[in-house]
């Protein structure tokens, strides 16, 4: 039986990292080539029927006023792996504790009415679950044992909880599952799965294409990922796998993200210990630079929800710390200026806030500011593993 087990966030950025280096251009040769991917394949149910969640209707989600709403996270102390929930203010942090344990890198429904998370015994089996906001009824998704890929090479197969594998379309009727295929302590391969959110209907859309990172667009129509053949291109397909068409193939591009608009798609660019941002529209076309500079790391880029600026992380200061910048390039801001690093920033759902995990004080903890640096708050007080941030709609 193969070893299963949880990947935490430092082994996924340290993984993700690796790169060749390079001179990013302002332009780029865009190649489009449409090919239906032909390892789609719809997964037989097994015999024991796992029991289907409950998803209500979902609404569009709407932006809540003075970024309000809870931010969830994954808690780790004392060999504890929870997930907990905190408001913005600070106020009522507690656990969303029930029989799952442990329970890594929450992902928020759409509509805020449930959260999926990764799950493992730490031996052979990892899972997925639903449960609802307030960690009640937790439902089993999917687990590894469900799932049977082409493996020549006798790889381990993971789902990546510990890093960015869980992402509900827009429309709160899909999740995206990876699964990374690994030889001892290094990943080789990811595949891509697409799942509905009442646990039927399990399709394997792309296969060992590098890292993949897929993203929905806003319509829940297509999804974006890097990789495809090992080239870290930027490719786009639609959302049953249909229609692979690649959109940016040149100095190693990975993580693209979607701005909320639709319109444009920013990805990180570079090689080895260096890299920048580029944006560009959402057929490839008009590939600009946004960093101006190749910085030794420049990464976690991360749209306003109003698609007019990207906060990222970056050292090009000597330490990890917190920038904004305009979509076209202009008005760089650092946000922090802090002498500790920081890590893993999100956006409030109307845009006036960022949540972000750092270590200054002497501790780390989860903080929120104003999106302009000012009205810093700390949120949590133990010197805890903190990863995973996710802000309800």
């Amino acid at each position: 039986m193969r070893k299963l087990g949880v990947i935490f966030l430092f082994v996924y950025l340290a993984a993700c990292s690796t790169g060749g280096a390079g001179t990013p251009a302002s332009t780029a040769e865009v190649a489009r080539e449409s090919t239906p991917i032909s390892t789609q394949t719809s997964l037989p149910s097994t015999d024991t029927p796992v029991p289907a969640p409950t998803i209500p209707p979902t609404a569009v989600p709407t932006a809540i006023g003075g970024g309000g709403g809870k931010i969830a996270f994954t808690y780790g102390l004392d060999d504890v792996t929870e997930i907990y929930v905190v408001n913005a203010d600070g106020s009522g942090l507690s656990p969303l504790a029930n029989e799952i344990t442990p329970k890594f890198r929450p992902a928020w429904s759409p509509d805020g009415s449930k959260i999926a998370f990764g799950t493992s015994d730490g031996g052979d089996t990892a899972s997925i679950y639903i449960m609802n906001a307030d960690g009640s009824s937790p439902v089993k998704l999917i687990d590894t044992t469900e799932i049977s890929v082409y493996d020549p090479a006798n790889m381990d197969l993971r789902f990546l909880t510990g890093c960015c594998s869980l992402s509900w379309s827009p429309d709160g009727s899909k999740i995206i599952l990876v699964i990374v295929h690994f030889s001892g302590c290094c990943s080789q391969y990811s595949n891509v799965y697409l799942i509905n959110a009442d646990g039927s209907n399990l399709i394997h859309i792309t296969a060992y294409d590098g890292w993949a990172n897929p993203v929905w667009s806003p319509d829940s129509q297509k999804i974006l990922f890097d990789g495809n053949c090992r080239e870290l291109a930027i490719c786009v397909m639609d959302a049953d796998g249909t229609n692979l068409t690649k959109l940016a193939q040149k100095h190693k591009n990975r993580n693209p993200i979607w701005s909320p608009d639709g319109k444009k798609i920013a990805f990180s660019t570079g090689r080895g210990d260096n890299s920048e941002i580029h944006v560009m529209n959402a057929d490839g076309s008009d590939l600009t630079s946004i960093s101006y500079t190749i910085s030794p790391w420049d990464e976690n880029r991360i749209w306003s929800p109003d698609s007019q600026k990207i906060s990222f992380l970056s050292y090009r200061d000597g330490n990890q710390e917190i920038y904004t910048v305009n979509a076209d390039g202009s008005g760089l801001v650092n946000l922090t200026n802090s002498a500790e690093d920081e890590y893993e920033q999100i956006w409030s759902p109307d845009g006036t806030k960022i949540a972000f995990i750092s270590s200054r004080d002497g501790s780390a903890g989860i903080f929120v500011m104003d999106s302009d640096g000012s009205h810093l708050t700390r949120l949590t007080n133990d010197n805890a593993s903190y990863y995973g941030l996710a802000w309800s709609p």
